[in-house]
């Protein structure tokens, strides 16, 4: 690992230090940034071109989101906090923030200090309760990490080391306190309890372990009070353990609290809940879609599946049972929001169906015809998304919410013209259109406070809760009507039934819902020449959403109401009611749904109750004689249940130009055996593998943005004679990545013909061009520079006299990358990566340099967290100097057994050494050659979260894995391995005047099988291996060996 920064940076290539090889993912920017920002207390919000409504917005709301968090981390909060706002998620995706991440937590083998940055990113959603959300939970994160780890990079490299926080403490946590009682944060903690996967929490990472984790701290919440987060995270900083901060705060230990969260839940989910779930049989999209739509004549069901932001759309015939894939969309990547606002909407003929997508930062509509194999694409123009979309009756036009500076409006779209227009434009949230009244009216959801079309783009704070309105597109100017009001109740989701009918979900602030049914009705106002009526809108009740919906949709064809909910943690489509019929309507009597029981907290208490005999105390509930006195007469506070939890104050923006400006991004220090070089070490006749046990260290710093870094690094082994310094930048901007650096190595080494110590100084400086195709492709390419000083040291008379050399060299690689995997947890991938190269230099004295290689990785996953990993790499090398290939052993080795090796042929002429491992079976050099190949395949168990469901009580059980492996690989001169070119199938024996050649016939291929422990040890990824290599067809003794390494 050495010189880490390469690392990090994913600038590693080829074979120059062991099996490390660059691969990386890519970001592509389609647009320029011109950043501006506000300051708004201790906040600093940025903003870019077209965001500066959103970013208004969100300055007016800061203040009270600090505020929120305040009884979780009290006012300790560092500033200032920069808040970068992204117009929408197709913009957010462009940008480089986290671009080095996955690689640094992927290849730090240890030493990495977790910096606590004050950088939280937003991006406009059209919706302000996501917003509010979003915002609450990444002043939270930043909250949490600056308790955890402090702010100084000095208790940062200490705690680093010590404390790690598992995905379900911190994403559980800051999710709760964002939104802790949703319906759909409800839906997936039931979910989570009945199916029991609530008890293997530790299994769980990224979104999942958010969602679940919400569930150990609403319990912790509701059972011990608020107060006892902020306990549970102080004692975890004080004692550098999680189960500790638990243990400390509760009085349980991670089992007994798991089982006790687990216990809760259920009670939380009521009767009703268990036996609606139960009485499910399987059905037709019983399995994880993230949009699904039945045709109006209810013949065919599309829906579009969500796997790792790939989107592929299907349609399911239910005659004849038939499914087709009719597209699919982008890479597999864990991208935040990937596939967020998909929506299908059916044209009223029911041949075909469409949807919208984001391409290169521009959302695309996609029609699929279902009598044609291919499908339609049209660009959506002068807007940035589209959230949901329905056809008009006659198929001409086509309402849609669409977003735009991070705000959502409606617009008409006319489908023969490919225009849309704008039916407004304000700064509120518009969402779920639909057409009713024969494509006359569209019904909605908004958070407006009346039905009055302002048109203005003041910031001030106004409610999250969605009311339904009815917008009238018959009238010269368009009016819109408000059909159902009520406060912090939110009507969401609306369906039309009839001219005058629809239902709608209604959600309270305590995560509750019911299914409402609304009408248009009249009574009569007065009567005198003329009969005078009221219009208004009566609400009922038609039942409580026992199982927390997810939305809601109407089967026509069979007059049934559809949830989709979450079942076995997929989606679900679930029938729930009849759709109601006009005679059915009882008298107009306003609903009572909207009621202060709906309104506050759910909280069930645990049965603390326990049966005592006369001898006995009840340690719960007792008090002492003197503390016996008269209660005062004092009357009790109760909260506002109609006080909103967030508000603010009107804000008038301020902006100032950004400049840029470097901040410490990493700080990393570690104890490594490598190089970890970007260019090959030279090779004087002296196997020189290893530099030696030593001290390397990588700093980072970066722009706010991080599109521009800088990093340095060096590596000083203990015996302080392989040195190496590096320097690098990067500027990501653009749809070109740029990277410059220069590296400095000192070797040392000894010349068998002149009987000195050779001291060589390599100097290497780089400049790469890195082209993406995708986020997951690339084509790169770099010219380089080397320039080798050879100096015998003085230490007689005659070395004295020897000459200095300088050799240089110049050159080019390009290489082709693909990189799709995402991290499970620490060594454990899934997907695949691979990369080809070629690279080529010329020296002065005209003599050429180059290889040939790839590196082929796939993961697959098996059970739980286990995987199975495969490996296939070879390198070729091609000019008059070759490359030298040592096979064998395993990289940044601490503790390692050699055995002889194989004689290195004086006939060819190489250049450089590298190491290509792992043969954990074998040392290094028990094959050597110009060319080379390995094979590798692991089987990985993570033997913590496959066989328990309780969380580890510390970091080294917790990502402690077993790991059955084996490997085969060669390393040749000529053609092939089985060539007579090899020199280790003949054995030179001079005895002047006699030389005798010996041809051993040594099988070329070798092979190792054996089994080895992983995981983190004091903050080092350690790997201990026992292996049985296979040297002509004979099982060698059994080798051990133990390193600091990641994957293979």
């Amino acid at each position: 690992m050495a010189i880490t920064f390469l690392i990090a940076s994913c600038s590693w290539g080829q074979f120059h230090d062991g099996l490390l090889v660059e691969f990386g993912k890519n970001r592509v920017q389609y647009r320029n940034f011109q950043w501006q920002y506000h300051t708004q207390g201790e906040f600093e919000v940025y903003y870019y071109q077209g965001g500066k409504e959103l970013a208004g917005d969100i300055a007016a709301i800061v203040e009270s989101a600090k505020e929120r968090i305040t009884p979780y981390f009290g006012n300790s909060l560092d500033g200032p906090i920069q808040i970068l706002v992204y117009n929408n998620q197709a913009e957010f995706t462009q940008s480089n923030i986290g671009l080095f991440n996955p690689e640094d937590e992927g290849n730090n083998i240890g030493g990495n200090a977790k910096l606590v940055g004050n950088k939280l990113f937003v991006y406009g959603k059209g919706d302000r309760r996501e917003l509010e959300r979003d915002i609450v939970e990444g002043v939270a994160r930043i909250g949490l990490k600056q308790i955890l780890y402090r702010g100084s990079w000095q208790d940062a490299m200490r705690n680093s080391s010590i404390l790690q926080i598992p995905d379900w403490f911190e994403e559980g946590l800051v999710s709760y306190i964002s939104d802790p009682r949703s319906a759909e944060a409800k839906a997936y903690i039931y979910d989570a309890g009945k199916t029991g996967d609530l008890g293997w929490i530790e299994r769980t990472y990224g979104e999942k372990a958010g969602k679940y984790g919400m569930g150990v701290w609403s319990y912790v919440a509701d059972v011990y009070g608020k107060q006892a987060i902020a306990n549970v995270i102080y004692m975890v900083r004080l004692s550098s353990s999680v189960e500790g901060g638990f243990r400390f705060a509760t009085g349980m230990n991670l089992n007994e609290l798991m089982g006790e969260v687990l216990a809760y839940s259920n009670r939380l989910s009521s009767a009703e809940y268990r036996d609606v779930i139960n009485g499910i049989e399987e059905r037709e999209l019983g399995f994880n879609y993230q949009s699904s739509s039945k045709s109006p004549d209810g013949n065919t069901t599309a829906y579009i599946t969500n796997t790792r932001g790939q989107l592929v759309v299907r349609t399911l015939n239910h005659e004849t049972g038939e499914i087709r894939k009719r597209a699919t969309h982008g890479k597999k990547l864990s991208q935040i929001g990937s596939g967020e606002g998909l929506h299908i909407a059916w044209h009223p003929n029911s041949n075909q169906f469409s949807y919208v997508i984001n391409e290169k930062g521009e959302p695309q509509l996609i029609t699929i015809r279902l009598n044609e194999r291919s499908f339609v694409q049209k660009t959506l123009y002068r807007i940035d998304g589209v959230l949901s979309l329905d056809y008009s009756g006659d198929g001409r036009n086509i309402v849609f919410s669409g977003l735009r500076e991070g705000r959502s409006d409606l617009y008409l779209y006319r489908v023969v013209g490919n225009i849309q227009e704008p039916l407004w434009v304000d700064r509120f949230d518009d969402l779920d259109p639909r057409f009713t009244n024969g494509g006359k009216s569209v019904i909605f959801a908004s958070n407006r406070p009346d039905d009055t079309l302002r048109g203005d783009t003041r910031h001030i704070p106004f409610q999250k809760e969605m009311d339904l309105y009815l917008a009238h597109l018959d009238k010269d100017q368009i009016e819109i009507e408000k059909l159902v009001s009520t406060p912090l109740v939110d009507e969401r989701k609306p369906v039309p039934l009839s001219n005058n009918d629809f239902i709608y979900l209604a959600e309270k602030p305590n995560g509750s819902q019911d299914l409402m049914w609304g009408w248009k009705d009249s009574t009569i106002l007065s009567i005198d020449t003329i009969v005078r009526y009221r219009y208004y809108t009566d609400t009922r009740v038609m039942q409580k959403a026992v199982v927390p919906a997810l939305g809601l949709e109407c089967d026509t064809v069979n007059q049934i109401i559809q949830t989709p909910i979450i079942l076995n943690n997929e989606l679900y489509d679930l029938a729930v009611s009849k759709m109601p019929q006009t005679n059915s309507r009882q008298s107009s009597i306003l609903s009572d749904h909207i009621n202060e029981k709906g309104l506050v907290e759910d909280f069930v208490p645990p049965n603390w109750s326990a049966v005592l005999t006369d001898t006995q105390v009840d340690i719960r509930n007792y008090v002492f004689e003197s503390e016996k006195r008269e209660k005062p007469d004092i009357k009790e506070k109760t909260d506002d249940i109609y006080e909103n939890p967030i508000d603010g104050r009107e804000v008038v923006l301020k902006p100032s130009n950004y400049r840029l400006n470097y901040t410490l991004e990493k700080i990393q220090t570690q104890v490594s055996n490598a190089f970890g070089s970007q260019f090959y070490t030279p090779y004087d006749g002296n196997i020189n593998v290893n530099p030696g046990i030593g001290n390397a260290t990588e700093l980072r710093i970066s722009d706010l943005f991080e599109d521009k870094h800088i990093i340095a690094g060096f590596n000083i082994p203990a015996n302080l004679s392989n040195s190496l310094f590096g320097l690098a930048y990067y500027n990501l901007e653009g749809q070109t990545d740029k990277m410059l650096s220069i590296q400095r190595q000192g070797t040392m080494s000894y010349d068998a013909d002149i009987y000195a110590l050779i001291e060589t100084t390599s100097l290497f400086s780089k400049y790469r061009l890195t082209f993406p195709l995708d986020e997951v492709r690339s084509v790169r390419a770099s010219i380089g520079l080397r320039v080798d000083r050879h100096v015998p040291q003085g230490t007689e008379m005659f070395t004295l006299s020897q000459p200095i050399e300088i050799n240089e060299q110049f050159g080019g690689e390009i290489a082709y990358v693909y990189d799709d995997t995402r991290i499970l947890s620490l060594n454990i991938r899934e997907g695949t990566r691979a990369k080809v190269w070629s690279e080529y230099y010329v020296d002065t004295q005209k003599m050429s340099f180059g290889t040939l290689g790839f590196d082929t990785r796939k993961y697959i996953r098996l059970y739980s967290n286990s995987i199975l990993a495969f490996r296939l790499a070879g390198s070729y090398s091609i000019g008059e100097d070759k490359l030298l290939h040592l096979l064998g052993g395993t990289d940044n080795v601490l503790l390692n057994f050699r055995t002889p090796g194989s004689e290195i042929d004086p006939d060819v002429s190489y250049a450089y050494q590298a190491r290509i491992t792992p043969l954990r079976g074998f040392s290094n050099n028990a094959r050597n050659g110009s060319n080379a190949m390995v094979a590798n395949a692991e089987l990985r168990i993570p033997i913590w979260s496959t066989f328990n469901k309780i969380p580890a009580s510390n970091d080294f059980l917790r990502h402690l894995q077993l790991v059955m492996f084996g490997d085969v690989g060669s390393a040749w001169n000529g053609l092939h391995p089985y060539s007579d070119d090899n020199g280790f199938n003949t054995t030179v024996i001079e005895q002047n005047p006699i030389t005798i050649t010996i041809d051993n016939n040594n099988e070329p291929i070798l092979y190792d099988y054996g089994f080895g422990l992983r995981s983190r040890l004091l903050g080092y990824w350690v790997c201990a291996d026992l292996a049985w290599g296979v040297d002509n067809k004979m099982i060698q003794p059994i080798r051990f060996s133990l390193s600091l390494n990641f994957d293979f």
